[in-house]
């Protein structure tokens, strides 16, 4: 039976707050032994106000291993742009818990995806109304004070064949947000089959 090796976890772009009509350019990675890869993206508010535009992201690869005029866009897509909800956490919350304690419920959803400032992302799984918000997955970062925004994105996206690929950086546009947001991006890759 043929074995798959792969590698997850490896950041295209790290948690960071994009400053408003940025342009950030997520570092160059190797891919040049790997045969496919998937790419997750978190796109998230940091002000509740509509956004003047869309963010777009875009994921650039290239076929030689320097000279950075060699890029080609795969393009994907882009965040909502919509006025969203902003609360702030009630107290403190401890990691490892899913229930996130609020003043105020109103503008969240249950199956929604939010973004909590500086920290991570969730899905709405229940509300219980002006007490509390119940995420799906357990919080990775004790939340003190933070704030929680509704509307965020998480893109997934299908594989992307490497075989003719030798470097691999994603792209995110926020060029004409208005606002400062908050992206993150990750890759998994297959590796060889033995």
């Amino acid at each position: 039976m043929a074995v798959l090796s792969k590698t997850d976890g490896i950041t295209l772009l790290a948690l960071q707050s994009v400053a408003s009509n940025t342009v950030v350019l997520g570092t160059a990675v190797d891919v040049s032994s790997k045969f496919a890869a998937s790419i997750g993206i978190h796109f998230g508010r940091r002000i509740a106000t509509a956004l003047t535009a869309v963010a777009n992201f875009r994921l650039e690869v290239s076929m030689k291993s320097s000279e950075d005029g060699q890029w080609f866009t795969i393009p994907l897509p882009s965040s909502d742009f919509a006025a969203v909800t902003a609360q702030a956490v009630s107290g403190t919350v401890s990691s490892g818990t899913n229930v996130i304690t609020v003043a105020a419920t109103a503008g969240f959803v249950a199956g929604t995806l939010i973004y909590i400032d500086n920290s991570e992302w969730g899905r709405v799984k229940s509300i219980v109304l002006n007490t509390s918000i119940t995420i799906e997955d357990n919080l990775v970062n004790a939340q003190t004070g933070s704030t929680i925004y509704s509307g965020a994105n998480i893109f997934n996206l299908v594989q992307v064949d490497l075989a003719a690929v030798k470097r691999i950086r994603l792209v995110a546009d926020c060029s004409g947000t208005g606002q400062a947001t908050a992206v993150e991006a990750f890759m998994f890759t297959g590796d060889s089959i033995a």
